[in-house]
Parts: C-alpha cells; sequence; structure tokens
C-alpha cells in the first residue's frame, strides 16, 4: 500500500523523524550512581487516597543514590506542598523520614532493591532505535522498552509498555515513562519494578553521574532537590500558549501498547475563524502516522502501512455542515485495503488553539526549566499539568496529561510543543497512543489546501456522526 501522502501536504517526508538502529544489548545500571529527577505523578489526590501525605500526586524533585545490594536512597520534594520524604530502601526493609533524616519509620512501599533498569522483564527489553529527544539540541538517545504484566487481564490482552531512554554515548538514563501505573494501590509499588521511579508516569533525569565509590548511608545528609534552570511555578509570568490557527508539525507518537514502536507522525492543523468558515474542512486536523518502525504486527491482519486521525472542529453557532465537530480513524494496510471508523467508535473531534485553558481542563503551568543543558539547552520550557478523566481502580476522580511547551513571545501564548504525555493510557483504546515527542515545526501564512482534510469516499456513512465532543487532542 501507498502511503497516503498527499500532493499539497506542505510537509516533506524528509522532515519526518528517524530512527538509526542500535546493536549494543541493553544499559547496565551502575554498581553505585546518584541523580537527580523530575518526578510527574499519574495524578492529583484522589478520593481514594488513604495515605494524603504520600509524595506520589504532586510535582516532584527528586535526589537518588543507589548502592546496589546496600541501599535505595530517595529525597524527595514536593513541588506544591513543600513537604519532604526521604525513602531508603534495603535488602530487608524500607525506611521513610518526613523531618529529612531526624526520624525514621519502616514502611511497607512494596518496593525491592533494583539491580537494572527493567525490573523483572529485563530479559523482554526491546530497543526501537536511537534518534534525538525533540527538535532542541539535546543527546541523541536509545528508545527501550519492555512489557509491564497485568495478572488481572487476560493473557490474550496486549501488555502495556514502560519505555526508557538512554543517552546514546554515555548510557545514561534520560527519561522514563511508566505506562501502567501501580497495580496494588496508588500508593504501593510492584517489586518487579523500578523502585520509587515506578510510582510516577514521567520522569526526567538531567543528573545521572555513575560513582567509583559508594558513600556509606550514614554519610548522606538531608540536601533540598533541585537542578540548573529549575523554577516550581510561573515565576516568568508566562499566560497559557494558544495554537496558531495554521501549522504543521512532524512528531514521534510512542503507543502505550508494548507490541508497537514509535510511529514517525504528520500533523497539519487548521482553524479557521467564524467569519471564514464554511465547510467541514475549514476546521480539521489531520495526523498521518507511519508504521515504519513497526514491519511485524500483532493481529488481526493484515499489517498498517499507516494511520490517518482525521479531527474536525465543531461550526460556529448556525452553521453545522456535515462531517463538522467529529473524528475518523483511517487505515491503510500493507495488502493495499482500507478501513475507517468514527462517530461513536472514535469521538475525539478537533480541539480549539486554546484548549489548554478550556473551562475544566485545569490547564497550569506547574514549573519552568530554564537553559538547562541536558532538558532545554539554550530554551526555557514550561511544565503544564491537565486534568484528564479517571482510570478506576486508582485512580477513580482523575488522571494527569502532561506537555512541555516552550515559548516563542514574551507572554507565553505563542509556545513551541517539546512534548505531550498522557498518565495512564489505555491499552486498545483509540490508537493506543500514550506519547507525543516534537520535532519539525512550522507556522503558515497562507490557509493550507482544504484537500489535505477530505474524508475519503471509502469511509460509509456509517462511520460518519455529527456534533461530538472530544475530551483534548
Amino acid at each position: 500500500m501507498t502511503v497516503p501522502f498527499n500532493s499539497t501536504d506542505p510537509v516533506p517526508p524528509s522532515a519526518y523523524p528517524q530512527f538509526l538502529p542500535v546493536t549494543t544489548p541493553p544499559p547496565a545500571m551502575p554498581a553505585v550512581w546518584r541523580a537527580v529527577a523530575l518526578l510527574h505523578p499519574f495524578s492529583p489526590p484522589q478520593s481514594n487516597d488513604l495515605s494524603p501525605e504520600s509524595p506520589f500526586f504532586e510535582l516532584c524533585v527528586a535526589n537518588v543514590n543507589c548502592y546496589q545490594g546496600v541501599y535505595f536512597s530517595a529525597q524527595i520534594s514536593g513541588c506544591q506542598s513543600g513537604r519532604s520524604w526521604w525513602y531508603v530502601i534495603t535488602s530487608t526493609e524500607t525506611q521513610l523520614s518526613t523531618d529529612q533524616g531526624r526520624t525514621w519509620k519502616t514502611v511497607d512501599m512494596g518496593w525491592s532493591l533494583p539491580t537494572n533498569w527493567f525490573g523483572g522483564e529485563a530479559g523482554k527489553a526491546a530497543c526501537a532505535g536511537a534518534s534525538p529527544l525533540n527538535w532542541m539540541a539535546g543527546p541523541t538517545v536509545d528508545w527501550w522498552k519492555v512489557p509491564v504484566p497485568n495478572p488481572s487481564v487476560p493473557s490474550t490482552s496486549p501488555s502495556a509498555a514502560t519505555w526508557m531512554w538512554f543517552d546514546s554515548g554515555s548510557g545514561a538514563p534520560l527519561r522514563m515513562m511508566f505506562g501502567q501505573g501501580p497495580l496494588a494501590s496508588s500508593t504501593k509499588g510492584d517489586p518487579t519494578q523500578l523502585a520509587v521511579f515506578q510510582m510516577y508516569s514521567f520522569t526526567y533525569i538531567p543528573v545521572f553521574q555513575a560513582l567509583k565509590e559508594a558513600p556509606q548511608f550514614a554519610e548522606l545528609t538531608w540536601n533540598v532537590p533541585s537542578f540548573a534552570g529549575f523554577a516550581v511555578g510561573n515565576p516568568n509570568k508566562y499566560r497559557n500558549f494558544v495554537w496558531n490557527p495554521n501549522f504543521a508539525m512532524t512528531v514521534f507518537m510512542t503507543p502505550v501498547n508494548e507490541a508497537y514502536n514509535p510511529l514517525p507522525t504528520r500533523v497539519l492543523y487548521t482553524w479557521k475563524p467564524d467569519s471564514e468558515y464554511s465547510v467541514y474542512t475549514d476546521r480539521a486536523q489531520d495526523t498521518l502516522m507511519l508504521y515504519t518502525y513497526n514491519p511485524i504486527q500483532p493481529p488481526p491482519q493484515p499489517p498498517l502501512a499507516a494511520q490517518v486521525a482525521l479531527l474536525t472542529g465543531p461550526a460556529p453557532q448556525g452553521s453545522d455542515p456535515t462531517d463538522s465537530g467529529t473524528g475518523f480513524l483511517i487505515g491503510y494496510n500493507t495488502d493495499g485495503t482500507t478501513s475507517c471508523i468514527g462517530g461513536s467508535k472514535f469521538p475525539f473531534p478537533q480541539e480549539p488553539p486554546d484548549w489548554v485553558s478550556i473551562p475544566g481542563v485545569g490547564g497550569q503551568i506547574q514549573a519552568t526549566i530554564t537553559d538547562n543543558p541536558v532538558l532545554c539547552p539554550g530554551n526555557v520550557v514550561t511544565v503544564f499539568s491537565v486534568l484528564f478523566p479517571p482510570s478506576p481502580p486508582n485512580y477513580p476522580d482523575s488522571t494527569y496529561l502532561w506537555t512541555w511547551y516552550a515559548p516563542q513571545s514574551g507572554d507565553g501564548t505563542a509556545s513551541r510543543p517539546v512534548t505531550f504525555m498522557q498518565s495512564q493510557s489505555g491499552v486498545g483504546v483509540g490508537t493506543s497512543l500514550a506519547l507525543a515527542d516534537y520535532f519539525y515545526y512550522q507556522n503558515f501564512a497562507e490557509w493550507f489546501d482544504l484537500s489535505n482534510f477530505t474524508v475519503p469516499s471509502f469511509c460509509s456513512a456509517q462511520t460518519r456522526n455529527t456534533g461530538l465532543r472530544s475530551r483534548l487532542p
């Protein structure tokens, strides 16, 4: 099947992100190491949370020291509450201090001393390839994943995935995404998963150092966790970003479904004002996802060559043309066949340019990072949290969506996307995508040719529906 490139598409295929092959073995965890981590939680506090003083429901920064076989120390500071937690794991127990090491108590967290990055599934670790993390001038990283077993789902169901990114040159971990939260409860972990980190959906590691000698635990003292360029909140008083009404970008879209590798993706977005709106293609988003790095796919067959998520925006009041305010998921298979679902089976219409500020979404800048040499060299990044639908039983009220934006204007309304991550994304729900990392980006003065947003003729009337409204893009 020929990938459905449109002749009027403004984005050349060369702008899509690409992987280089990786033939090295999985990176080994050093015997002794220290790190600083920025920890993004799965959710804000929940109504079923029996441990309201837990650090796992707010953005946190942590100092981590590990001496394999002896101790694992995590000094965690909450960005909103200002509270501190110091966990120390040994081969026999976990202890917690909430007064910066003056007093300690034994707690049952379900963790174990880590010996490798991938936990109990280390033998199943697989690398998708090597690539920069995004459009910034950071290091090239290797993209590794492992399945996350869930005994509560049928063995025939696909596993969720934990993704980890390691510096291609040094082997240092740079980022982690846990596609499946803790199974027992939102405050108790799994001994087969990486201690502490598993309690958070998304983690960046701006500081990592392998050590030659291990400090004795008694030598460790409390230090307020932080790293270069980091500030809690919004000290620059940026306003919420607003998307340009006519832009294109390319993305690596990473599914939470362990069976798949990331998808090189192109997004076209157009949103005409009320005065210029006449047909459904005047407000539309075309997301073309290529299965370049997924030549072998699980059943049902045939394998996909590409998918298009075509989303249309709601019409202005008084106008409601066919196919406005709806979504279609269009498949192009390797054997030349096609598929299309829409309406209630794909209820994800296009969101407006100011989606992060829609009432009830709760878009908030929780932190700012300025010119960090690992995370955002030469740039400022705003770390946004957005409230997303619940994921029971552990997150019955809401989950978090985390997105990073780099302000391109003084007030931040014009900002370039860096990453977009949905916590606890459901495997097999929609496209099973949990993460977007952005590469090429371009605003356009002239409106895109509307042929880029036309619903294909093979999308039957049964797939079409109007008036649907999405939760978020």
